[in-house]
């Protein structure tokens, strides 16, 4: 019985009970899995180690990316010579990997008849209890190659049996399909990493939610809005509001907007608290509803605060519309709702002085009057970033890291 299976949009045959090649396919999402696997290989193939490696070729040079090893191989590994772990290894020069490319090969097939370096690699292998080789060369890209090795005990005078060849050469395609994937994979959680970085400087809060109001994910600055004195608050991992009213009623419309089919369609708006602690939050749904069973739907919330004064750094007016440091700080002070005779007072300078620089301001930016001005500041894209501040324990012991995969 043989097993098909669809992987990252590529179908991929499986031997229906290959617990393997089970492992195999595993290893991309539980790397710590590797191991076990290639002591699994090493016992089908009755060898002493088995060593996967990934490396890349730049300028005639080879590279080593990563390594993978059963859990003989680890144990040894500090008595390996560094000619045999590395990409000092004589079976990596350029002429024998074109010898070993894409088939499976014996030292006999990589080294000319008495080659003096053949014999060194033996001798060194031999020390730590290694001895005949078999092993397997592919191309993940176009400069990133794969390397199966295998060896039998020192004292392992027999031959690869022809069996073992076949099922070297039917497991080396799926060892390349999983590396494939634990590339992506990484790629994936290395994006992830960016994304969050990135919204964690986000001025307004996100927050990712479950119909039930539990949450998902949130940035920097819905944690910071959580942790303190406000009408949306966490009880353990769960948003809950300022009264038993409030929080039924946010619950509501989360649960509405989850089940919501239009994916990017309207947002949906409410608010919490009241004076300087209100809030505005706007709710969309994050994925659209399935049919299938437990595929839950996510609702993306975004917070902002009315009474919340941050600043926008000076240096990113200074930059953005090419105001000098004393006409970034008068700025600073208008959008804040300053008039000018405060800022003048503030500041200690004569009111004259303040509507000369609110005059070369306006010339810049290209703004007629005063409350344009402030639009065309608060619409920047430095204001929807927010001033670097220090990141509060979560409230749920530690943020959920986002899932783009």
């Amino acid at each position: 019985m043989h097993l098909c299976r669809w992987i990252h949009g590529k179908r991929i045959l499986v031997l229906g009970s290959d617990a393997l090649l089970l492992d195999l396919y595993a290893c991309p999402g539980e790397p710590e899995r590797w191991v076990g696997a290639l002591d699994r290989l090493c016992d089908e193939m009755g060898v002493r180690s088995a060593v996967l490696q990934t490396f890349r070729v730049s300028d005639a040079q080879i590279h080593m990316s990563w390594v993978a090893q059963d859990s003989g191989t680890l144990a040894r590994r500090p008595r390996l010579p560094s000619r045999v772990e590395d990409e000092r290894n004589p079976r990596l020069t350029l002429s024998r990997m074109q010898r070993g490319m894409n088939r499976i090969a014996r030292d006999e097939d990589l080294f000319d008849p008495d080659d003096a370096l053949q014999l060194q690699l033996q001798e060194q292998l031999a020390m730590i209890g290694l001895g005949r080789f078999i092993g397997s060369l592919q191309p993940l890209n176009h400069d990133t190659y794969l390397a199966l090795a295998l060896h039998k005990a020192v004292g392992d005078g027999e031959d690869f049996s022809a069996e073992q060849v076949s099922r070297l050469s039917m497991l080396v395609p799926h060892f390349g399909q999983a590396m494939g994937l634990c590339e992506r994979v990484q790629a994936s959680a290395g994006l992830s990493q960016r994304l969050q970085k990135h919204l964690d400087h986000l001025r307004c809060g996100l927050v990712i939610v479950d119909a039930k109001g539990q949450v998902q994910w949130l940035n920097r600055s819905a944690e910071l809005r959580l942790a303190t004195p406000s009408p949306l608050k966490l009880q353990g991992a769960h948003l809950s509001a300022h009264s038993a009213e409030a929080t039924a009623r946010l619950l509501k419309h989360i649960a509405m907007v989850a089940a919501t089919s239009e994916l990017g369609g309207n947002w949906h708006y409410l608010t919490l608290g009241q004076g300087p602690q209100l809030l505005h939050l706007a709710l969309q749904p994050l994925a659209e509803t399935s049919r299938y069973v437990g595929d839950a739907s996510s609702v993306l919330m975004v917070v902002t605060g009315v009474g919340h004064e941050e600043a926008i750094p000076v240096a990113a007016l200074v930059n953005m519309f090419g105001l000098t440091t004393a006409e970034s700080l008068l700025v600073d002070a208008l959008i804040r709702g300053h008039t000018l005779e405060q800022y003048a007072q503030q500041r200690g300078v004569a009111l004259g002085t303040v509507r000369w620089q609110l005059k070369q301001v306006l010339s810049k930016t290209g703004a007629t009057r005063q409350a344009e001005l402030v639009r065309m500041v608060l619409t920047s894209a430095a204001a929807q970033l927010a001033v670097p501040s220090a990141r509060p324990l979560s409230a749920m012991g530690g943020r959920p890291a986002m899932a783009l995969s």
